[in-house]
């Protein structure tokens, strides 16, 4: 934990190093807003022998500003600030502690997670003349968590019979406070009188797990006469995987 608390603030500060040499080093480019569409998965680490996870993709939107600071006629650096949408929604099916036939547990679980996001990014763009030019883009994201909440369905069935149980549950403190993350992808830019259009997509990899705990009540199973003397818990470590796809106008 020590460990990584050490890489977000040197991250931290090589992000002020830049924002402060580079902003007198370096005529700036161009500022602008941009809006995007997020496809967001969580992707375990390791989910045990006698887990099964079905993984499932969730919606969401990114919004902030962008910079683009030029070093070289193809060449630029392109920070920006984000408020994105990342999560995803999974199918569980749950080991119980006491085997009885015909019975089984599953959950479906939803999180759905709120950033402040960071990207640091270099942006290649090909030096040619042209009102369209193709760009590719790599770099690091630190991003800080603003909200998660969880959307838990635990549907239980026994000899034919399904019963459902649903909750909403705040997770914000299972969430790492910062989260880093590489960032590739590409895109083009258009040239548009004195501003320029960016349209852009990217994969997102998140670099350090997310350990995520959920407890089903013992009560859902005593409610309906199934012997479970104790709350069952499980446990799942996961990354942030975002494809995205955003406009941004940059004047």
């Amino acid at each position: 934990m020590r460990q990584k608390n050490f890489i977000n603030l040197i991250f931290i500060l090589i992000l002020f190093f830049i924002f402060s040499n580079f902003s007198e080093a370096i005529d700036w480019g161009t500022l602008g807003f941009k809006v995007g569409y997020t496809s967001s998965q969580l992707r375990a680490e390791d989910t045990g022998a006698n887990v099964e996870v079905k993984k499932y993709a969730t919606n969401g939107l990114t919004i902030g500003l962008v910079s683009n600071i030029k070093i070289t006629n193809w060449l630029f650096l392109q920070p920006e600030l984000l408020y994105s949408q990342k999560g995803g929604k999974y199918d569980v099916q749950v080991p119980m502690p006491v085997e009885i036939p015909g019975f089984q547990v599953n959950v479906v679980d939803k999180r759905m997670l709120d950033y402040l996001e960071i990207p640091i990014l270099l942006k290649v763009t090909l030096p040619l003349n042209w009102k369209v030019k193709p760009t590719f883009l790599t770099g690091l994201s630190s991003s800080f968590k603003l909200k998660g909440k969880l959307e838990n369905t635990v549907n239980i069935k026994i000899l034919g019979y399904n019963f459902s149980y649903f909750q909403i549950e705040d997770i914000k403190s299972q969430l790492n406070a910062i989260e880093l993350s590489y960032i590739i992808g590409g895109g083009l830019d258009f040239d548009i009188g004195k501003g320029k259009l960016a349209l852009d997509q990217r994969f997102s990899f998140g670099l350090n797990k997310n350990k995520y705990e959920t407890a089903i009540p013992a009560s859902y199973f005593q409610a309906i006469g199934i012997p479970v003397p104790a709350d069952i818990v499980y446990r799942l470590n996961m990354y942030n995987y975002v494809f995205s796809v955003s406009l941004a106008y940059l004047f």
